[in-house]
């Protein structure tokens, strides 16, 4: 049984089969055979995917056939890591204990002081994450005198964690809440 290769399109991605293994995207299909087109395509870098330049600053073009490309999907984008924002919530696992939290600002690991990303609002991969202890619920913990209990958390030992904001037919619920598992 053969396996049955995927239409191509203008816009999308592609990448050589032959020797020079070029990334591109798809500008043009030209109709000069009906079983095996040629393809007109903008090169592009492999991981980041944006266009090369040529020596005039315009975009470097290259044509194959269809049967020696196929669709491209680069791996940065298949396993793309969910990082840390402000205003984000995660769930936070040390010595035995699970807390949640929602991210309110970093600290910097040597002087704990606020580090540029305290400022951009997007964790570097470095700093320590901030946070108010929340229940499932999304329910602020409160102490004794009524302020928002806080801690600071090593990034490694947490994960981000989504919100579940609609039913499962699809509607917006009133009742918004942590997306905990119930393994946990």
């Amino acid at each position: 049984m053969k396996k049955k290769k995927k239409d191509l399109s203008v816009g999308d991605h592609i990448k050589e089969i032959l020797s020079k293994k070029r990334v591109g995207e798809i500008t043009s299909i030209l109709e000069d055979s009906k079983t095996n087109p040629t393809i007109e395509c903008i090169e592009l870098h492999p991981k980041e995917l944006f266009p090369y330049e040529g020596s005039l600053g315009q975009h470097k073009k290259f044509r194959v056939r269809k049967e020696n490309c196929k669709s491209y999907i680069p791996r940065k984008d298949l396993f793309k890591k969910e990082g840390f924002k402000s205003g984000s919530y995660l769930v936070n696992k040390t010595r035995g204990r699970v807390r949640y939290g929602m991210i309110i600002g970093f600290l910097n690991q040597e002087e704990g002081l606020y580090p540029h990303s305290y400022d951009t609002g997007e964790h570097n991969g470095k700093d320590l994450l901030e946070c108010v202890r929340v229940d499932e619920q999304i329910r602020r913990m409160l102490d004794r005198d009524g302020n928002p209990v806080k801690f600071v958390a090593d990034p490694n030992n947490c994960k981000p964690i989504k919100l579940i904001t609609r039913d499962e037919k699809g509607n917006p619920i009133t009742n918004v809440r942590l997306d905990v598992p119930n393994s946990e």
